[in-house]
């Protein structure tokens, strides 16, 4: 073989060497980039749980803002996530009652044999003024709790009418709540714990609630008005 033949052999080794780097780094950032699921210009990330269109009629964005006005029903990620960071912000009207959900999919209920859409659920809610929560504002059914499973810990809300920051984090059967910054409840879905929890719940006949290996992103329509900006999701 010729040095010719050999270095021309070296170079192209090289360049594969190279691309095949570029390829498993670009695939690396690709699994941790934000996927922005509303940024106040399009919904086009969104349809109605149960309905492939989108519902604009009762569901409105104004000034890079998400909010209900009007009956529109919950609304679902088209996509689907298992482990992942979901980062978000909202702002309470007085009273109001909201709620994010994750690892969203049909169940069933041992009992009935009944099906439904359904998941976990980051709770929002006025915990200051609602009149089921603000006798216990850091109760199961306050904001950022585990709805009906997980109370928050060491939480700070800001009242309506101010903007916080939420994040859920799933990772394994692991998940966390965020509030403003402070990790405010920590579980392991599917553990002995959870499971003696949810069978105190309205959802111990639902199979397989909150155990799904993947599932939709979720907001509630209680008919209240919670403003939501800057929605974020990525994958790990």
């Amino acid at each position: 073989m010729t040095s010719t033949n050999v270095n021309t052999m070296y170079k192209l080794s090289f360049v594969l060497l190279v691309v095949s780097l570029v390829g498993v780094s670009s695939s690396l950032r690709a699994q941790g980039e934000w996927e922005t699921l509303f940024d106040g210009s399009n919904m086009d990330k969104w349809r109605g749980k149960t309905d492939p269109a989108f519902p604009a009629h009762a569901w409105k964005y104004k000034d890079g803002v998400l909010f209900l006005y009007g009956k529109g029903g919950d609304i679902i990620t088209k996509e689907v996530y298992s482990d992942f960071e979901l980062v978000f912000e909202f702002n309470l009207t007085e009273k109001a009652n909201s709620g994010i959900k994750y690892f969203v999919g049909e169940l069933v209920n041992e009992e009935t044999g009944t099906t439904m859409i359904n998941g976990p659920e980051y709770q929002i809610i006025d915990d200051f003024n609602h009149p089921e929560i603000k006798k216990d504002p850091n109760g199961l059914s306050s904001t950022a709790s585990g709805y009906l499973l997980y109370a928050p810990k060491n939480k700070t809300l800001h009242p309506h009418g101010e903007w916080n920051s939420g994040k859920i984090v799933a990772k394994g059967k692991k998940v966390e709540h965020w509030l403003n910054g402070v990790k405010v409840v920590s579980y392991k879905r599917g553990s002995k714990d959870f499971l003696k929890r949810k069978a105190q719940t309205k959802f111990k006949n639902d199979r397989n609630y909150g155990e799904l290996k993947s599932g939709h992103i979720l907001l509630t329509d209680h008919g209240d008005q919670v403003y939501f900006r800057n929605i974020r999701i990525r994958r790990w």
